[in-house]
Formats: C-alpha cells, structure tokens, sequence
C-alpha cells in the first residue's frame, strides 16, 4: 500500500509539469493560428465580400431597398454566418479585439490567409443561399453544416384579444 501511494504522489508532479507543457503547447498554437490569420497592421480597405452575397441577403429578408444602404442588422448575420464558421479562435479574437467606428473587421485579416478564407466562406454560404426560402432556413443550414446545434426557444405571450374579451 504504501509503495502505490509513494508512486501516486512521486508521479504528481510529472503530471502537472505535463498538463503545463500541454497548455503552452495549446497556447503557441493559438498564437500560430491568430498571426496566420490576424494581420499585424490594418489593411487598406478593398472590396471583400461579393455582391452575391448581399443579393442572397435581400432576398432572403425581402430587403425592398438598395443593397448599397443595406441594414445594419446585416453585419450580424455577416458574423453568425461567416465569422463564426471560419474559425472560432479567430472569431473570438476579433470580437475582443474590435477596431476603431468605421474600421471593418475583414481589415484585421492577412491577405494570404484571412482573406482568402473569408471570401471562399463568403461564396459558400451565398452556395447555401441559393437553396433557401427565408433568412431562418439559411442560418439553420449553415449553422448544421459547420457543426452547430440548431436550438429555438418558443415565448408565449398573453393574447390581447383574450384579455379584451374578459373585461
């Protein structure tokens, strides 16, 4: 009994001394993939994301307006269903790390890595959009071809008309 515990405790050390290399590990390859993909300064602005894809968008919304005016709304959708589907790392940073009004988040991105990944991203989902309906069932297709759970919360609210009716 006692030479087991011995090992148990002799062996403690080793285990956290690896658990600290994995973690260093895990870190560098973060960083490693933030510097593949964040550039160290902004680039200068350039037409990045296709046409195509705010012309899915007005269809799918039944946007009425120009697509040079589009909403504002639109930059979330941009980061549900590109951003957040590029790479979660990356996503996470430059929701943390948000440039200056004004400044878009694709100019944070390495021209041969980040952009290059953002376009291709791009022309997917606009693939993905050709087959849609509606707004909800490209988000819901997305989200399951780039394994995310789809998940909807129903809200019931009290019925006016009912609430008329009894007074």
């Amino acid at each position: 009994m006692k030479l087991v515990l011995c090992r148990q405790f002799r062996n403690r050390p080793l285990a956290t001394d690896r658990l600290k290399r994995n973690l260093e590990r895990a870190d560098d390859a973060l960083q490693v993939k933030l510097r593949a993909f964040i550039a160290d300064e902004l680039r200068a602005w350039e037409k990045t994301f296709p046409d195509e894809l705010w012309a899915e968008f007005g269809r799918l919304t039944n946007w009425r307006g120009n697509l040079k005016s589009r909403p504002k709304w639109w930059g979330k959708l941009v980061i549900e269903l590109i951003y957040d589907t590029l790479d979660p790392d990356v996503a996470e940073y430059l929701k943390n790390n948000k440039p200056p009004p004004g400044v878009r988040w694709h100019r944070q991105l390495t021209e041969n890595i980040g952009v290059r990944a953002l376009v291709s991203r791009c022309y997917e989902v606009i693939g993905m959009a050709k087959e849609c309906r509606d707004m909800r069932e490209l988000r819901d297709k997305v989200a399951r071809h780039y394994g995310r759970q789809v998940m909807q919360f129903s809200l019931s609210l009290p019925n006016p008309e009912m609430k008329e009716a009894a007074h």
